[in-house]
């Protein structure tokens, strides 16, 4: 038995025809018959009922068959409509079927023909019935579909975003974002627990509050009803005249609080509004639930990784301070090896010369050779002093801290002998007590000693060599070594070049072991400072070193 009948109108003035129609053809079937005598009462009936079929006479008194169709149409009423005529109306039968008419009948005819016909068009309405129905359904199963789709993309993309943003602030505004987009809220905001046994929140992320709201990013945050969900930790969903009762009201009329938990305890709030009275649906919530949940496992793991990070940053510095170490050694043990290798050439050569002026005891050329030989002792001498510290014993220590204007005194005094062996001279301006810098003293220290001992060997005759330090802002200090000799202007181009050109210039005279210029813009550069060269109005060339001053 069928819930629901299907409903027939059948329009028929003359009785005995409308009486056959409902009362015998169609008697013994399951159907709701309706009659009416005129279209206009079909018309009526028609908007009352919505029938399934409509058996019409063609030629109505009044409004024609064909009049009813058009008028049915119009009104958005179109059920199968079964033509009732006589022999001899095909022309009119065919303009029936053009104006939507489903089928027709001849009078006189027998019950069991009527019903054929009407059982094939309800069977079609029926079909077409159980095929919106299918489609309807489809559509719900679809639309269910493509929200748990939605769902799993924005769990999957907040799955990633914890995996790969380490960044609270971005972290927050990226959770907060897809929040809102999947739950279809129109605006929302994210708290965070101001320290860890306080109670106040901070507003730390937001989406489309309103501009007047700015000013409270990273303060205390009291809409008058998150609190609670603090107090409670369980999640809060409701809108409508609940709502009215709180400060959020301003926003709009549903709200959703969820909160997001650390060790059972409410570190943030995951907080969603609608302007609309439109509730958040389960579903919707247990997707926000499993958003803060990740929320909370990314906090954790930001913990663990901002760890790990200093941890391997702090490795990082060691193994590059290691590095620097070993360059300085490096070049210092080789250029020392060619610097000994020089001098005993010359040496060798000069005590040979000296012999033979013994042995054949010209006083002259004795004298003279003795004194190449005195300075082949000096150069000797010399290297030693440089020689002062074992660079191997250099510890790896980044992190050490020291006053420049003290370093640069204790090597002023150190080669005030060679400047003055030369006969070159040397002064200094120092207009502050001390300078502290962040980094090894070592690798200052044999930077600025590289400096100089460079200044040295390229020094006019009877030259001068002049150091100035100061502090030209609060965060950088400023040092400048000049000598008298100016620099080829090719040699200037190719200052701390990869090739370290200027370094193979012809040196005027001995001026000690240090190292190259390029490893000295490295060291300067990898503690924050920068190095540069210049021609100097008084003197030929000057070198400039700003370094990064600390407490």
């Amino acid at each position: 038995m069928k819930s629901i009948k299907d409903r027939i109108l059948i329009v028929e003035n003359n009785p005995e025809i409308s009486d056959f129609l409902a009362n015998q053809a169609l008697a013994s079937t399951d159907y709701q018959v309706f009659q009416v005598a005129d279209a206009s009462s079909a018309i009526n009936k028609a908007v009352q009922i919505n029938p399934d079929l409509i058996i019409s006479n063609l030629n109505l008194p009044g409004l024609s068959g064909k009049d009813l169709l058009i008028a049915l149409s119009s009104h958005g009423i179109t059920p199968p409509t079964i033509m009732l005529a006589t022999a001899g109306h095909e022309e009119d039968i065919i303009q029936a079927f053009r104006l939507g008419a489903a089928d027709y009948i001849t009078w006189p005819i027998r019950d069991t023909e009527v019903v054929l016909v009407v059982e094939r068009l309800l069977k079609q309405v029926r079909d077409r019935r159980e095929h919106i129905n299918l489609e309807n359904r489809l559509k719900i199963t679809n639309q269910q579909l493509q929200q748990r789709v939605k769902e799993l993309t924005a769990i999957f993309s907040i799955g990633k975003a914890v995996t790969s943003i380490t960044n609270h602030k971005l972290l927050f505004d990226k959770i907060l974002l897809i929040s809102a987009q999947v739950s279809q809220s129109d605006l929302g905001w994210f708290l965070m627990k101001q320290e860890e046994k306080g109670k106040n929140f901070l507003l730390v992320s937001q989406y489309n509050l309103p501009e007047v709201f700015m000013s409270k990013m990273h303060q205390v945050w009291d809409d008058g009803i998150s609190q609670l969900v603090a107090i409670s930790g369980e999640t809060l969903n409701i809108s409508g005249e609940p709502i009215k009762r709180f400060k959020v009201k301003v926003f709009g009329e549903s709200i959703i609080i969820v909160p997001v938990k650390i060790q059972r305890q409410v570190m943030g709030l995951l907080v969603l509004m609608r302007k609309q009275p439109e509730p958040f649906s389960q579903s919707e919530q247990r997707l926000l639930e499993a958003v803060t949940d990740y929320a909370s496992i990314s906090f954790v793991n930001a913990r663990l990784f901002r760890s790990y990070e200093a941890r391997e940053q702090a490795l990082s510095r060691l193994v590059h301070h290691s590095q620097i170490n070993e360059q300085i050694i490096n070049e210092i043990f080789l250029k020392t090896k060619n610097n000994l290798d020089n001098i005993l050439s010359t040496g060798q050569e000069s005590w040979k010369k000296l012999q033979l002026s013994l042995e054949s005891n010209d006083r002259e050329p004795s004298k003279k050779h003795l004194e190449s030989f005195d300075v082949f002792m000096h150069e000797i001498q010399n290297l030693a002093s440089l020689l002062h510290s074992d660079p191997v014993s250099m510890k790896a220590n980044q992190n050490q801290r020291f006053d420049l204007v003290s370093m640069v005194n204790d090597i002023y005094e150190r080669i005030q002998p060679i400047v003055q062996y030369h006969q070159l001279s040397i002064r200094k301006e120092i207009v502050i007590n001390s300078l502290n810098i962040a980094a090894d003293p070592n690798h200052i220290y044999e930077s600025l000693n590289g400096i100089l001992t460079n200044a040295i060997q390229f020094c006019d005759g009877n030259g001068e060599i002049f150091i100035k330090i100061n502090q030209n802002t609060a965060s950088k200090s400023f040092l400048s070594i000049s000598n008298t000799g100016k620099i080829p202007d090719h040699i200037k181009k190719q200052f701390l070049s990869a090739q370290n050109h200027y370094e193979k210039h012809e040196k005027i005279r001995f001026g000690g072991i240090g190292i190259s210029l390029n490893l000295i813009q490295k060291i300067i550069s990898h503690y924050g400072g920068r190095i540069w060269v210049e021609d100097h109005p008084e003197y030929g060339a000057t070198f400039h070193l700003a370094l990064p001053i600390t407490e």
